[in-house]
């Protein structure tokens, strides 16, 4: 039997007898494989069946009803909403509940207790609820609490990895640099669900909420607004640390063409000479003679010397990309006091 809570003077409450048949507005909790056998009307079914396989909120308008559902991100635990290590597998499912949201009743589809403990919250802090949608309005919160904090923690990770990248570290943690991309894209597809959400229950069901009720949904929208924003400061961050990375990587590769390139360069010459005094000729000269080695041995010595006095005037020494780094900490340093 499902759980049944009813809305008496502007709060909300657990009513047993909710089931024999009251005027009051009501919120039915139910399981959602459960709850599926409840729903008569083939269209709003359909589209709670869907849940199952959705992959971000969504909300249709159906007749004189809203169905819908809500796609936590994977990034978020299903106990707390909180940010889970555990999440980073990539196989693990995204916590979700479904809703069917009529002008007296709210019923909810739920296999994840996502809104068990939020509505439990509601009834042990006291919260003023007047209408179903206020419930709603609640549930749909729950979920926002929480993403400040994971938005914040995303960005100290990008900050620690561009700092490990500005000293020249190469070795940053990639398996956290791919959990943040991977966070960013689930954020991204449940900020747009759940505008979807909100422009469906806020525009086309208009009609079903009241205008108090039009204004909490305006206000989590403008809520969810400024999370997308802040969003896509991160995602252009993500993408100039990650375009710093492979800076890095570069940078290395062509310290290392560097060397190869100074070293070939240095024994090239040296090469020369060595293949020549090889050749099978008697009449070479210096071959016969006693200094002849010696001769050879301090020119070449000489032409090695040479040769790395002229590559480091002209700064052809300076391995690692130092001079790229300190112009990059210049600029970094000039955006910081900027802003």
């Amino acid at each position: 039997m499902a759980q049944i809570w009813v809305i008496r003077s502007g709060r909300l409450a657990a009513d047993a007898a909710a089931s024999e048949g009251t005027a009051e507005a009501r919120v039915e909790l139910l399981q959602y494989a459960k709850g599926l056998d409840a729903v008569d009307d083939p269209a709003v079914h359909e589209v709670l069946t869907q849940a199952e396989h959705a992959t971000a909120p969504f909300a249709e308008r159906l007749g004189s009803c809203v169905a819908g559902v809500v796609v936590l991100p994977v990034c978020m635990s299903r106990a707390s909403g909180k940010v889970s290590d555990k999440a980073l597998d990539k196989t693990s499912a995204a916590a979700r509940f479904g809703f069917l949201l009529q002008p007296d009743t709210l019923m909810l589809f739920d296999d994840h207790g996502i809104c068990d403990r939020v509505i439990e919250r509601l009834v042990a802090d006291g919260v003023s609820v007047e209408t179903v949608a206020s419930v709603l309005r609640a549930l749909l919160c729950a979920p926002l609490r929480e993403q400040p904090e994971l938005l914040t923690r995303v960005r100290d990770d990008l900050e620690v990895i561009e700092e490990r990248l500005l000293e020249g570290r190469v070795r940053v943690d990639r398996a956290r640099m791919m959990a943040d991309v991977r966070h960013l894209i689930g954020l991204d597809a449940f900020y747009q669900g759940m505008s979807d959400v909100l422009e469906v229950l806020s525009d086309e069901a208009s009609d079903m909420l009241g205008s108090d009720d039009r204004k909490r949904f305006a206000a989590v929208a403008r809520r969810l607004d400024r999370l997308s924003a802040r969003l896509e400061s991160l995602q252009d961050y993500n993408l100039q640390v990650h375009g710093l990375y492979q800076e890095e990587i570069d940078i290395q590769q062509n310290s290392v063409m560097q060397w190869l390139t100074v070293v070939a360069t240095i024994f090239m010459p040296l090469t020369f000479i060595t293949s020549w005094y090889g050749m099978n000729f008697k009449n070479i000269p210096l071959l016969g003679a006693s200094w002849g080695y010696p001769v050879m041995v301090a020119m070449c010595v000489v032409i090695a010397v040479a040769q790395i006095v002229v590559f480091r005037r002209r700064g052809w020494l300076s391995f690692g990309g130092g001079k790229e780094r300190r112009t990059r900490r210049r600029r970094r340093g000039k955006g910081d006091d900027a802003r």
